[in-house]
């Protein structure tokens, strides 16, 4: 038998709810979170990223969307969504298009990375938070 139980949302400890509410409360000059434009990211979006800076080995480029090297250096949502940097004219005008689609859906999050609003660790804590927000405890019952 295997139970699934969803988790509360409510059992953050006082200090990492802090630095979640810091995280949190970082903001553009319009406004808009940039955490909030992270959430608009599914799980697998996010464990993408988290993967990448857990491994230690990549550093994320800014102000990338026009300009992509011909190294592989993406900034933290092309990562997300699963592009890789163009090889081809044909590709370089792609990736160009769909840059300045997701610059407009997550122009909070990409301001602040380019403008060094937000760290890597940062990033990687808020990560933390939302997948724990989000998490399912599967728990397997030997009957």
């Amino acid at each position: 038998m295997i139970c699934i139980l969803l988790k509360s949302k409510s059992g953050l400890s006082g200090e990492k709810n802090t630095v979640y509410e810091k995280a949190a409360q970082i903001s553009n000059s319009n406004g808009n979170s940039w955490f909030a434009d992270l959430q608009k990211l599914s799980g697998d979006e996010l464990m993408r990223i988290y993967n990448i800076i857990k491994g230690g080995d990549y550093e994320f480029a800014k102000d990338a969307w026009y300009n992509p090297l011909e190294i592989d250096k993406r900034c933290p949502i092309m990562v997300a969504k699963g592009y890789r940097t163009p090889d081809t004219p044909e590709k370089m005008i792609k990736f160009q298009d769909t840059a300045k689609i997701l610059q407009d859906e997550f122009r909070a999050f990409i301001d602040a990375w380019d403008f060094g609003i937000i760290s890597v660790h940062q990033i990687e804590t808020a990560i933390l938070h939302l997948l724990e927000d989000a998490s399912i405890k599967i728990t397997e019952y030997v009957a």
